[in-house]
């Protein structure tokens, strides 16, 4: 047995995956599971969606596409940007992605070198911290005050000039906040005088209840913009992504992903170039998102969980829960082992303020919702 192991593999897993395989398992065994854990959608697809891939099984033989994606796809991403964010994106410049989590890869191994430093900032999604270690990158945590509702905006980011990176999601996972226009271009200027390569995670754009955020790749166009299928569009389990990458990066890029991924799913490609056309019935999950959303806001300051802001974006709310723990993470193992109700400790995004928050996910059937507001009722109340 080998004495000596890598140090950038000893990360932290998620205690919400834990509490999710618990909950799975008392499933199995019939007990009724109330969730809102899951950081995935949960409404279907028409079946529509997947008749082009379905022929594309039947018809051809399925082999690789390019290391870098189908050319129908990149085209109808960057138009789909034209159309949402009135911006030009040249196609050539999208790099179609084995999920959000391929771009990630990508991104850290062409922009960054051993010992750089990333700014994050905190509350955060927890997988930022465990690929920065893994990737044997520094992380500096930008705290936004929870007295001020955990606020995000310019002046978190303009103390740090020597950062390498800034890796900075929008809308926020798990607070659901979304960040400005005005906020977003303030940022990017300020990241590109003092040389900061952004990362932008965008996964969860298109959930977004202000209608007033945009893509940071409009007014830097030296930073990485990451998006994905899984959230908004539905495809989770496909596992197809995508980043916009800055010219500076490309060739290396071009480079590593043939020989990290080969190429991206190829049937993944052909059910991602068809739900681009469904954005009518997108909206509409979106809208029961709102609904949910609102029905939580409302009720849950009740039951002692107070929302840290009312969500513009995302399908999350985080809530201090002060009034009824001390402690999130044993609150949320003993809601599961005696009640059946599943949520994510606040621990998992802050390992400082954490304990003092739950993350509510509010992307299940909206009987569902109204169901856990009934339990956590008669649990507290």
């Amino acid at each position: 047995m080998f004495k000596f192991l890598s140090k950038r593999g000893q990360v932290s897993n998620f205690i919400v995956m834990d509490l999710f395989e618990e909950a799975q398992n008392l499933s199995k065994k019939g007990k009724n599971v109330i969730h809102f854990e899951a950081g995935q959608p949960t409404a279907k697809l028409p079946n529509s969606v997947f008749k082009q891939a379905i022929n594309k099984i039947k018809t051809t033989n399925v082999s690789y596409t390019s290391p870098l994606g189908l050319d129908l796809l990149k085209k109808k991403i960057s138009n789909y940007y034209l159309q949402k964010y009135k911006t030009k994106i040249d196609h050539k410049k999208i790099i179609i992605t084995f999920g959000s989590s391929g771009a990630f890869i990508l991104s850290f191994l062409s922009a960054f070198d051993k010992g750089d430093t990333i700014g994050v900032t905190v509350p955060n999604y927890p997988a930022y911290k465990n690929m920065i270690k893994a990737f044997d990158l520094k992380m500096k945590p930008i705290f936004c005050n929870s007295e001020k509702n955990f606020e995000y905006n310019f002046k978190n980011i303009c103390k740090y000039k020597n950062l390498n990176g800034l890796l900075i999601s929008n809308p926020l996972n798990p607070t659901g906040a979304v960040i400005k226009k005005e906020e977003i271009k303030k940022i990017s200027l300020f990241c590109k005088k003092n040389k900061i390569r952004i990362i932008a995670d965008e996964i969860y754009h298109g959930i977004d209840f202000s209608q007033n955020t945009d893509t940071f790749f409009k007014y830097n166009n030296e930073s990485i913009v990451i998006n994905s299928f899984s959230k908004y569009f539905l495809l989770t389990g496909w596992r197809v992504g995508w980043l916009i990458c800055p010219d500076n990066l490309y060739t290396s890029i071009k480079n590593l992903a043939p020989n990290l991924f080969v190429a991206p799913p190829t049937i993944s490609q052909y059910v991602a170039l068809s739900v681009l056309d469904y954005g009518k019935y997108l909206k509409k999950i979106v809208q029961t998102y709102r609904e949910n959303m609102e029905l939580l806001y409302k009720h849950l300051p009740k039951i002692g969980f107070q929302p840290v802001i009312k969500p513009e974006g995302s399908f999350y709310l985080y809530a201090d829960i002060t009034k009824i723990s001390k402690n999130s993470e044993k609150l949320c193992k003993n809601l599961l082992k005696k009640h059946g109700l599943v949520l994510t400790p606040g621990i998992d995004f802050d390992s400082i303020e954490g304990k003092k928050y739950v993350r509510f996910c509010y992307s299940y059937p909206k009987k569902d919702v109204i169901k856990g507001i009934k339990k956590l009722n008669s649990i507290f109340l």
